[in-house]
């Protein structure tokens, strides 16, 4: 349930981490994130003054203080599949900029930072079901975890065309094809040939 991430920088209120409420912020570094079914996404980080602290909720992980700071279940859509997950930094999206459609349908820009995709679970298994969180730093600081269906992806040399505005026409993947089972047989049995023939 702990995964690798690419580190960054951060900042968490000290508050979060003392007894008494302390103004100010921790300077951290975000270098993984642990994933438990049904709970908000959580991260490992280490302060500049060497203290380690594990399970630091997505909605305290801040790029730079907050001017607008939205509530903690606006940043993340969907609880945790699982715990069985994989992390990429998807490299094509590197660096690349959407705007985000939050629970209440308000817009907010963010920069895509990496994906956490879950994976032998009831939900992840069942195709219409299927979501993975991409995570992003919101313009505004905080951080978000947000599923395919929320995203507007920009990219200036490629995304040139407007979304259709009856996005009810886009429907759910219901089924996740398998190609042997499209006939009984697909070789030629006992073949001891490299090059064997495909039949059915």
């Amino acid at each position: 349930m702990n995964y690798n991430i690419p580190h960054f920088r951060a900042l968490v209120r000290k508050s979060y981490f003392t007894k008494v409420d302390t103004e100010g912020w921790y300077d951290v570094i975000c270098f993984a994130v642990q994933s438990i079914a049904g709970k908000i996404l959580t991260f490992h980080v280490l302060t500049d003054d060497g203290m380690m602290r594990s399970r630091v909720p997505i909605s305290e992980i801040y790029i730079k203080e907050p001017t607008q700071d939205i509530p903690y279940h606006y940043k993340q859509l969907w609880d945790c599949f699982d715990e069985t997950a994989s992390i990429i930094a998807y490299e094509f999206l590197q660096y690349h900029r959407a705007q985000i459609v939050l629970k209440d349908c308000s817009l907010v820009w963010g920069t895509y930072l990496f994906t956490i995709d879950w994976f032998d679970n009831p939900y992840s298994n069942e195709p219409q079901d299927y979501k993975c969180g991409h995570v992003f730093k919101a313009d505004d600081g905080y951080l978000l975890c947000m599923p395919n269906n929320r995203l507007h992806w920009f990219d200036s040399n490629w995304v040139t065309k407007d979304l259709p505005t009856d996005l009810s026409i886009f429907k759910v993947d219901t089924e996740l094809l398998s190609v042997e089972s499209a006939s009984k047989r697909w070789v030629s049995a006992d073949s001891n040939s490299f090059f064997y023939d495909i039949v059915e």
